[in-house]
């Protein structure tokens, strides 16, 4: 749909013509090489990072796809979790870990986007119609120069369109073994934490995944194509520089006419929020229903980190023994929440780790760990008390909180 004559040729042929891999485009367009999907901005954000809760694994940067989920965070007002201190926003956003398989036995784990279709499309008529009849007035009025320097930019621009267009949009995931463990783990930006639940290849396609730009072999082969029509592009500005002001007023005013529309149509382009469309790809390839997100706001990063353990424990396993031979070290979750290791920091530890252990059993039962005993008072000054007691109301909130939660991540 870009068969208009569009400003900016010179911009785009010099953007996309770095596509081209050749030693001759790398001379006529220099730069480094890129990706196309780089070049459409589906890639090169760097994402948040990922700590797995079984694997062990840590991801200090992620990719372009836990960039995204971790915006769409952002983005979500989430549940406020009711608390006496409120000192910092932690969201906290688990999909469910009943992800489907994104792919079949032996077959690469990508899927092929549809195509969209929009009013973008429509509304590119108006241009292309602008543009046409310029060129029809450009002949009545005898004036050849305009009228060739405006059929350029269409042809151009629309050939480029075509070329560029051609591709297919493939979300690529990333193959894992068959005996790896559930894919359970968190992203960490800040306060923003997002927990992810479900099978290894569904959360490494988050973390390690990305939209691929899939060619043709005629337009691949070292993508010479894009190449040549870039530099029609770059060639299409130098020629309407020479020859527009040969042509006649009339014919000068029809060409900035043809201009004016495709600048307007272009800059309404442009506003089309990229990333939210990149983000409801996402939702929807993977299948992210409402339904499956959860978004709450904590009042502190102890009550985030305590959640965040209880969430990510392995359901019905109580027993350290079990923890370490199924790679789940909670301590390693709540240090990447907390670095501290005082003796404060340390009683407080030990007694939310009882509470996992134990937290088969009752709401009083596990409350009562949480409190302070005889043993904190005679070993802990007024002000480590009152520290160690705010900690385990933190983490009383906590409590309450993921076992409500643990029967919807069930479901």
């Amino acid at each position: 749909m870009g068969w208009y004559n569009s400003p900016g040729s010179w911009n785009v042929g010099k953007k996309f013509g770095k596509l081209a891999k050749s030693r001759f485009w790398d001379g006529l367009f220099p730069g480094p090489d890129e990706e196309p999907a780089k070049c459409f901005e589906l890639d090169g954000k760097q994402g948040p990072k990922y700590v797995a809760s079984r694997s062990g694994s840590v991801l200090q940067y992620t990719g372009h796809l836990a960039y995204l989920i971790m915006q769409i965070s952002k983005e979500e007002l989430g549940t406020q979790v009711e608390g006496k201190r409120i000192t910092k926003q932690n969201k906290m956003q688990p999909p469910p870990n009943d992800q489907p398989n994104l792919t079949l036995p032996n077959e690469e784990p990508a899927r092929t986007i549809p195509p969209r279709s929009g009013r973008h499309a429509l509304f590119a008529i108006i241009p292309m119609f602008v543009s046409i009849t310029a060129c029809v007035l450009c002949v009545c009025m005898l004036d050849w120069f305009c009228f060739s320097m405006i059929l350029l930019g269409i042809v151009s621009n629309g050939i480029f369109s075509v070329v560029i267009g051609s591709a297919r949009l493939v979300l690529q995931g990333v193959n894992s073994a068959s005996t790896a463990p559930p894919g359970d783990g968190m992203l960490m930006d800040g306060d923003n934490i997002v927990l992810l639940f479900g099978k290894e290849e569904d959360v490494a396609t988050i973390t390690r995944g990305k939209f691929v730009l899939e060619y043709n072999s005629l337009i691949r082969d070292e993508y010479n194509a894009i190449g040549l029509c870039s530099f029609l592009l770059v060639i299409q500005l130098l020629l309407q520089l020479l020859l527009i002001s040969q042509g006649k007023f009339g014919g000068q005013i029809m060409f900035l006419i043809s201009f004016a529309f495709s600048w307007a149509y272009n800059l309404y382009l442009s506003s089309i929020d990229n990333e939210y469309i990149q983000q409801q790809v996402i939702l929807r390839e993977l299948r992210l229903e409402e339904k499956h997100i959860q978004t709450f706001v904590f009042g502190t990063r102890t009550t985030a980190a305590v959640f965040a353990c209880l969430m990510l424990q392995p359901p019905g396993v109580f027993a350290e023994s079990e923890w370490k031979r199924l790679g789940f070290e909670p301590e390693d979750i709540i240090r990447n929440f907390m670095p501290n290791n005082t003796p404060v920091w340390i009683a407080w530890k030990e007694k939310v780790l009882e509470v996992m252990r134990k937290r088969d059993g009752s709401r009083d039962t596990c409350h009562d760990l949480l409190k302070i005993d005889s043993s904190d008072e005679e070993t802990f000054g007024q002000a480590d008390r009152e520290l160690i007691r705010q900690l385990l109301e933190d983490a009383r909130i906590a409590y309450d909180q993921a076992m409500n939660e643990q029967n919807w991540l069930t479901e």
